[in-house]
């Protein structure tokens, strides 16, 4: 069944709908849905007017023969042994069979015929300008691996750089979407798969809605049978040759490193090489780089921390690489014993803090919030720390929020010491402070009493009940 990518069939469509030809780069990392969504989208179209070709690593002859077999429904062909005597000849044949009705070709995986086929994207690159663009083609060039995909369409030293006329790159589910695989888990449920695994289609299609979440971390992330124990080196190496070194940095983060400095140290690094692997990671999506909202100039501040971004590489280098040793000695029981003490914490500093901040956007840009908030994120002094944020430098108008994710209810002491750290910070020093608590449990009276007094915003998971 197809779940969500509305958005995405529409940018598709929209496409579809110009005039003239059209060169499409779609790319994401893998297991995102890239495919599900090409194959879908043609679906509906005749094998006269649509074309779904996925590469492999092979030879030049053998990548030719499979490509020319693929067009020959469009080229009204059908002999077994028919191929191209080059790729030349096979895009100036796509050009003519396009040159008066718009014709789909999806070549899926491009980067495997980029290592495979020297010199390819030069080819595709005289074509594109001799005769490709002036027929009705689209043609879509689909891959998963960005930095390949990036350094030969998007950036200024590749071949095809400057030729595509719509770049898509395919993103995680969001979080709210999460319902439509998991219809039968609780908000609270979701909030908590999200933490482990995050919007990616494939993971969300592994995950049983009918069973607990601790039951799906046992058989379905724990098992030996899955995906995911070597899902993070499967990543790494798919963009990287010497992902070593990557995995060490990945490990410090999730252990709680979040300064070049620390995660140098604890990854056995020279601190000023740490630099250019985390921008590789940056590059990537795999880490992202976090800057207080109150710094005044975030381009040039040396006042960063490091995350990772991807939510089942956090899960999995919080947890399951510090208990590696119980997980090859498929000892499932005591690593689920320490998944569970650290499992709340965990959710609460990482998705239900995630969702916080999408669901604080979301609110502002629908005007309900006092201000529409220009960035989001957190803000942190020596003695302060916010786990969700929202700011508008220009109008001195700041959002401050605490998230908790536990059984207990969120007592009247949370807003007081949210009050004391907030006068603590000198920089928002005559912002107009909006306060807002979310906690997974609800509120005790007095915090409800308080919080109405004082205008504050309240969320019981993320539904607002002030």
């Amino acid at each position: 069944m197809f779940i969500n990518r509305q958005v995405e069939l529409r940018r598709l469509e929209q496409v579809y709908q110009r005039p003239g030809a059209q060169l499409v780069a779609l790319y994401g990392r893998r297991r995102i849905g890239k495919t599900t969504l090409l194959t879908h989208w043609i679906g509906q179209r005749g094998p006269t007017e649509a074309v779904y070709w996925v590469a492999y690593r092979s030879s030049p002859k053998l990548l030719l023969a499979r490509f020319a077999q693929a067009l020959q429904p469009l080229l009204g062909g059908q002999d077994p042994d028919f191929t191209f005597s080059s790729w030349e000849v096979a895009f100036r044949e796509l050009a003519r069979v396009a040159q008066d009705r718009r014709v789909i070709v999806v070549l899926d995986e491009w980067p495997y015929v980029l290592e495979s086929v020297p010199g390819i994207a030069t080819v595709l690159q005289a074509m594109w300008d001799q005769v490709l663009k002036q027929s009705r083609v689209m043609l879509i060039l689909a891959g998963s691996h960005y930095h390949m995909m990036h350094h030969e369409l998007l950036a200024p030293s590749g071949a095809l750089y400057g030729r595509t006329t719509a770049d898509l790159r395919l993103d995680a589910i969001e979080p709210a979407c999460l319902e439509e695989f998991l219809p039968r888990y609780s908000e609270a449920q979701r909030i908590e798969t999200y933490s482990i695994i995050g919007g990616v289609p494939k993971y969300l299609e592994m995950w049983h809605d009918g069973w607990p979440v601790f039951r799906n971390i046992e058989e379905v992330i724990l098992s030996s049978v899955t995906i995911f124990r070597q899902e993070p080196a499967f990543l790494i190496q798919e963009e990287l040759p010497e992902p070593r070194t990557y995995l060490s940095i990945l490990e410090a983060i999730g252990t709680g490193m979040q300064s070049p400095s620390c995660i140098a140290e604890t990854a056995g690094l020279a601190l000023p090489h740490v630099g250019k692997y985390l921008q590789t990671l940056l590059f990537l999506g795999l880490v992202r780089r976090e800057i207080s909202l109150d710094v005044p100039d975030p381009a040039h501040t040396r006042t960063t921390r490091y995350e990772i971004a991807d939510p089942y590489l956090r899960f999995h280098f919080t947890f399951l690489r510090p208990g590696s040793s119980l997980l090859e000695q498929n000892r499932i029981a005591p690593l689920l014993q320490v998944i569970r003490a650290g499992f709340d914490a965990y959710v609460g500093r990482t998705g239900y803090e995630e969702c916080c901040r999408r669901l604080v956007l979301t609110l502002g840009d629908t005007q309900n919030l006092p201000f529409v908030p220009e960035r989001i994120g957190r803000v942190w002094t020596r003695t302060a720390e916010f786990d969700v944020a929202a700011i508008d430098q220009k109008l001195e108008a700041v959002l401050l929020g605490e998230c908790k994710w536990t059984a207990k209810k969120m007592g009247l002491e949370v807003l007081e010491k949210l009050e004391r750290q907030a006068a603590q910070c000198r920089r928002l020093e005559g912002y107009k402070i909006t306060y807002a608590l979310f906690c997974r449990s609800g509120f005790e009276r007095p915090l409800l009493a308080a919080a109405a007094k004082k205008g504050m915003l309240l969320f019981h998971g993320l539904t607002r009940v002030a």
